[in-house]
C-alpha cells in the first residue's frame, strides 16, 4: 500500500503529470469551498500544501493572502501576495491584491508605486486581459 501523499508514479517511476494537475486542482477546489464557508483557517492549511506542490500556481498565493485578510492578518496577507508575485511571476493578480490592501491601509503612495509595476509586468508580459485588470484598477483608485 502506497502511504505517501506525492502522486503516484508512472510507469517509468516519474510522478504522474496529470494525477498531479488533478490533485492540484482538488487541493483548490477544496480550499475554494472552505473561504466561502469562511473557514479561513481551514483553508490556509489546504493552501499551504498546494502551494508546496505548485509554487508557480498564482491561485494558492491570492487565496492564501484572502485567507489571512479574513483572519485579520493584513501583513502575513501581504506577504503572500509578494512571495506569490516572485513565485508566480510575474504576477499581476497579485500585485493587484497587494494594491488594494495597501489602499485599506492608507498606504496610498505605496499602492500608486505597486500598481505602477503591476502595469510595466502587464505590458511585458502583452496580456491583454492582465492590461485591462490594471486598467480597472487604475480606474477604482
Amino acid at each position: 500500500m502506497n502511504t505517501s501523499h506525492a502522486p503516484s508514479p508512472g510507469p517509468s517511476g516519474a510522478p504522474n503529470p496529470l494525477r498531479r494537475a488533478q490533485a492540484i486542482e482538488a487541493l483548490y477546489a477544496t480550499a475554494f469551498w472552505l473561504i466561502g464557508e469562511r473557514r479561513f483557517q481551514d483553508a490556509a492549511e489546504v493552501l499551504r500544501v498546494m502551494a508546496r506542490f505548485a509554487p508557480a500556481d498564482e491561485r494558492a498565493w491570492l487565496a492564501l493572502g484572502t485567507c489571512h485578510e479574513g483572519l485579520h492578518q493584513t501583513t502575513i496577507a501581504l506577504e503572500m501576495y509578494g512571495v506569490g508575485r516572485v513565485l508566480a511571476g510575474p504576477s499581476v493578480r497579485c500585485e493587484i491584491a497587494r494594491v488594494r490592501l495597501l489602499r485599506r491601509l492608507g498606504r496610498d503612495g505605496e499602492a500608486d508605486d505597486v500598481l505602477d509595476q503591476a502595469a510595466t509586468l502587464a505590458e511585458d508580459v502583452g496580456d491583454d486581459e492582465l492590461d485591462a485588470l490594471v486598467r480597472a484598477e487604475r480606474r477604482a483608485s
